[in-house]
Order: structure tokens, then sequence, then C-alpha cells
């Protein structure tokens, strides 16, 4: 399990019993919430979900500020280096978090030492898309067309080391065939690259969904062990003939490590009434992700198992700049 910022679960378990006069200085001005992604991607929308109902409940404005780049990396340094008071957030996802720290030599941050978990926020099914207009219907048919185009075909990314970027090398592996693989600052951008033409492909979990439901793209499979509740009729890549496929893009809430744990619980305890709204829930299903919820415990464990599944998925596949 991942270290609750060099404290014990105790220890922060015990931030319940604190005197209300230690709580009430938290927060004592603005929480900044840093996305370190392009606006319009799920990040983004994750964080606006908080900006807009959290103050109501912690009595302070809540500012969310893009920091991309590097995969993620740019805007975790700079919250793995903030002052560790509480008031300075970033929304971790599956690349920053999970795949990051086995995909790099050094991204820049530990998440076990630099990073105090505080709650979980969502989750989607990764799923392959393509444009409407490309004559294919399936993994296998796709993979047909790759051979045909002589490796003369392109798959947009959400940024080198990120989920989507995974599983497109994950399929190129399982698959035996070559193709481009574009990085893009975000998923929102490589999606309107995807629609203009300039990619033909990508993994994907919720900037495309709009589309898909458009007909201006096409879901052929979802990258997840199961059917996305949202997308019953998209088989799996399983089902479609490519075994082994378990990527999600999911989504949590950090604090620099040494926050207290009274701010921690204070946060965590804004965040989840929040993923708990049934407009929420509608609004990320918009999107085709499910609201998480849990203890800063909860967040911790989910994110330890994820570190260690994909420290073996990269080592398996000899994938990343680690390898």
């Amino acid at each position: 399990m991942i270290r609750l910022a060099r404290r014990s679960l105790p220890a922060l378990a015990a931030g319940l019993a604190a005197p209300a006069r230690a709580q009430a200085a938290f927060p004592s001005r603005p929480v900044v919430m840093i996305a370190p992604a392009a606006p319009g991607g799920p990040t983004d929308v994750a964080g606006r979900v908080l900006v807009q109902y959290m103050p109501a409940l912690i009595g302070q404005p809540v500012v969310l500020e893009n920091r991309s780049g590097a995969a993620g990396q740019i805007g975790m340094r700079h919250v793995a280096t903030a002052p560790p008071d509480g008031h300075t957030l970033v929304i971790g996802n599956t690349g920053s978090v999970g795949i990051n720290p086995s995909y790099y030599r050094d991204p820049g941050y530990d998440i076990a030492r630099d990073f105090t978990p505080v709650s979980m926020l969502m989750i989607a099914p990764v799923s392959l898309v393509v444009r409407a207009d490309l004559p294919v219907r399936t993994p296998a048919e796709l993979v047909a067309h790759i051979r045909a185009a002589g490796g003369r075909f392109s798959f947009g990314s959400s940024g080198t080391g990120q989920s989507p970027h995974v599983a497109a090398e994950l399929f190129r592996h399982a698959a035996g065939v070559e193709f481009e693989i574009v990085p893009y600052r975000g998923a929102a951008p490589a999606v309107t690259d995807m629609l203009a033409g300039t990619v033909q492909a990508m993994f994907d979990s919720t900037s495309s969904v709009p589309f898909v439901r458009q007909g201006r793209l096409r879901a052929l499979a979802v990258a997840n062990i199961e059917r996305s509740p949202l997308m019953p009729e998209v088989p799996t890549m399983a089902e479609a003939g490519f075994a082994g496929f378990d990527v999600s893009s999911w989504y949590v809430a950090l604090a620099p490590a040494g926050t207290p744990p009274e701010a921690v619980l204070t946060l965590n305890a804004a965040m989840n009434p929040v993923m708990a709204r049934p407009d929420v829930a509608e609004r990320l299903a918009a999107i085709n992700a499910v609201p998480m919820r849990g203890s800063p415990a909860d967040a911790g464990a989910f994110v330890g198992r994820q570190l260690a599944y994909w420290r073996e998925v990269l080592a398996r596949a000899g994938i990343g700049e680690a390898r």
C-alpha cells in the first residue's frame, strides 16, 4: 500500500477527533487544484466539477490551474514541491500516477515519498476509437488495414506514458504491426486532430465519447476486462481476440507529502459529497466516466495496487524509457 505522507493510518484517522478550533483554520485561502493536462480533457472535467461544488463545502474558492506537458510530469512536480498545507492539490491519473514512475527513468517525483492521497474521483474505460470513415469495424479489421497501409498509419495519444499511449504500445506489440504514435498535450487536442484526419485512431477514455455518440468516430472495443455499462454494445479487446488488456483511466486527488491529516480529511469530506451528487454522475456519464469515492486510505491502497500493476505490465511488455 502506498504510504500516507510518512504518517500512519491511525494518525490520519485521529485527525477526525481533532479539536474544532484546529480544523477551523483550514482552508484559510483559496485552494488551487492543478490539472496536469490540457483544458477540455477528462482531468479538466474532474477539476471543474470540484471547482463548481467544493467552495460551498469548505468555505473558500477552489481554483483550477492547467499545467500540461511532459505526460503530466510538469504539474505533478509543481505540487510535489508545493507547501504541504492543503492549499495546493493535483488531479493525478493513470498516466501521471500509475504509469510514469515505471515508464520513465526519472519522472522527477516519487508517488509514495512526495504525495499524500486525498480522495478517489472517477474512472472511465479506455476504448479503441477510429474515424468513422475508416473502413473497419473490429480490431482485427484495423490490424489488416494498418498492414495494407504499409505502416503509413498513425495513432494519437494524450501524451507519452499516458494510458492511451501505453494501450497503443500494447496493441502494436500484440498485433505485430507498426504504426506511428503521436503524443499530444492531453486527450482533447488528440481527438481534435483525429476528427481533422491528422491521426486515424487512438485509445481514449472520455474525450472521444461525444463524437462516438454523434457518429463522427467509431469505438471498436474497450480495453478493459468487462464491457462498459455506459457502452454495453462495444466488445472488450479480449472478446475481439486480443487477450490481456486491462487499461482504464482513473483520477485521484493528491496533496504534497506532509500535508496535515486534518486538512486531508477536510478536503476528502468535501470531495466525496461532490462525487455523490446525481447531477455529477450524470455529467460524468456523458463522457463514459463513473464517480469514485472513499477515504484517503482507500485512495492510497488503490494507487498502491495500480503502481504494482503497471510496474509488472510495463516490465513484461518491455515498454518505457526505464526498460
